[in-house]
């Protein structure tokens, strides 16, 4: 899920493979309204639940895009403002949400 750094306002789909400490996890039999992307600022932990859409591409690899929503590209939400975050991808099941490995997210000014 390496993606950083990206420009402020950078509006792009990026492309995720979900993963936890175990491996590639399976997206098979999920909807594209089970993902959900988090962003937490490492400046002042501030938690950020982006609005854009998930794309699952290949399930069965844990394959899937993200495309941030006007909403998330907002200058008082992360995609908008400069900052570094901790990006967790987080699957709704019916046992409740499991967040994948985090990355770093580092959102610039001028790229």
């Amino acid at each position: 899920m390496a993606w950083s750094p990206i420009a402020v306002g950078d509006g792009e789909s990026s492309y995720h493979t979900f993963t936890t400490d175990s491996g590639i996890y399976s997206l098979v039999g999920l909807q594209n309204t089970a993902l959900s992307l988090h962003l937490v600022d490492t400046s002042n932990s501030t938690l950020y639940i982006c609005t854009g859409a998930w794309t699952i591409t290949n399930a069965a690899s844990g394959l899937a895009t993200f495309t941030p929503s006007a909403a998330d590209l907002l200058s008082t939400n992360p995609f908008g403002k400069p900052g570094l975050y901790r990006a967790y991808p987080v699957v709704s099941l019916s046992t409740g949400p499991k967040a994948m490995d985090p990355q770093i997210l580092d959102v610039l000014n001028n790229i």
